[in-house]
């Protein structure tokens, strides 16, 4: 019995202001599109007994029409040749305001696939093999009642389970307000497992030997810089893995450039050394740490990217002498009002306030 784990495909996210010149879409959205593809195509010639999708198959509840046909396309390819795919939901698809349903109910349209998504614990018997599923759940109580639910088919051959969310015990989250927290599932009555497909992280990496997180498909961060993007094939009889690693667009964190006897010209001069190692069409980092005051007016940022000009997207961050904790950054992203408003709150030290009930009312009125 063989399966594929994948996760965070991330269907829809876009970036920066460059488009494809071929389609016309933004360059960001369309290399998570070809990364996509690249798993379908992947998928259909490992022909795998199943395949489970650990979660944020899209990147917000409402999707663009792009994102779901090249989502339904490449589910119905999967349907199409017989393969059982099971999708969970994660914490980017799942709406915060339940009232206005998931785009996950049209996915049960198609045979052979099993969407999990609304916040409850689910169990799909497929070939002799049990898959319990647990979606990312908006409330504590929900994912303590889905945990507690979790039951033992003593009849399958083989146990699985597929969640998504931050591990217990480790540095597992994303950093997202709204990221489930999950509790050691393996030691819970119904384990333990012959697997656990985890989604959430974008870093390939086992928790345990059979507890894993399959990585994303394309990057979303250049703090994902150093992370291969894939997806894993598992043999739940001899507990082989391999990962296949998929084509996808180079991000670069320079090295820092410390600055502080540097003129503006000998800035210059680095940079440009340090732009002959980024190939063509990269994500690429650049940082100046202890820039002079002086230095720091005569810096031109046009200059600077005229240096990287063979590369996607260049983020400067800029860090004068005389202040270490003043970062300037250029092009740095901003999330959605509902994402920034949850960062407001977790950052404020307001202990009296009822942060969940403030993020609640605050998705009400900013989630349009």
């Amino acid at each position: 019995m063989r399966l594929v784990h994948f996760s965070d495909t991330h269907l829809g996210f876009s970036e920066y202001y460059r488009t494809d010149p071929q389609t016309g879409l933004n360059q960001r959205e369309q290399d998570v599109y070809q990364a996509w593809e690249q798993a379908i195509a992947l998928i259909l010639s490992l022909q795998p007994d199943l395949v489970l999708h650990a979660g944020d198959l899209f990147h917000t509840p409402r999707p663009n029409n792009r994102a779901i046909r090249v989502a339904l396309e490449g589910i119905q390819k999967v349907s199409s040749a017989g393969i059982p795919m099971v999708i969970v939901s994660g914490n980017h698809e799942t709406p915060r305001i339940r009232s206005t349903g998931s785009i996950f109910e049209s996915l049960a349209l198609f045979p052979n696939v099993f969407p999990v998504y609304e916040s409850r614990y689910e169990c799909h018997i497929i070939h002799t093999v049990a898959v319990h599923c647990i979606p990312h759940c908006s409330l504590t109580e929900e994912l303590e009642a889905a945990v507690n639910a979790v039951t033992r088919c003593e009849d399958a051959a083989h146990q699985v389970l597929v969640t998504h969310g931050a591990w217990s015990g480790g540095s597992y989250g994303m950093g997202e307000f709204n990221e489930q927290r999950l509790p050691d599932l393996d030691a819970a009555a119904a384990g333990p497992f012959d697997y656990i497909a985890l989604g959430h992280y974008h870093k390939p990496l086992a928790i345990r030997e059979h507890i894993r997180y399959s990585g994303s498909t394309e990057r979303t961060s250049l703090s994902q810089s150093e992370h291969p993007c894939g997806l894993l094939e598992v043999d739940l009889a001899s507990g082989k893995k391999k990962f296949f690693e998929l084509v996808t667009r180079p991000m670069l964190r320079l090295p820092a450039l410390q600055c502080r006897k540097l003129s503006a010209a000998d800035i210059y001069q680095q940079a440009e050394r340090l732009s002959r190692a980024c190939p063509d069409g990269a994500v690429v980092q650049l940082t100046l740490n202890e820039v002079n005051p002086s230095v720091f007016l005569q810096l031109e940022t046009a200059r600077l990217d005229s240096l990287f000009e063979h590369v996607l997207q260049l983020e400067k961050i800029i860090r004068p002498a005389e202040a270490e904790d003043a970062v300037h950054r250029v092009n740095e992203r901003i999330e959605s009002l509902p994402v920034e408003f949850g960062r407001y709150l977790e950052a404020v030290e307001e202990p009296h306030w009822d942060k969940q009930r403030l993020m609640q009312l605050g998705c009400r009125y900013l989630d349009v």
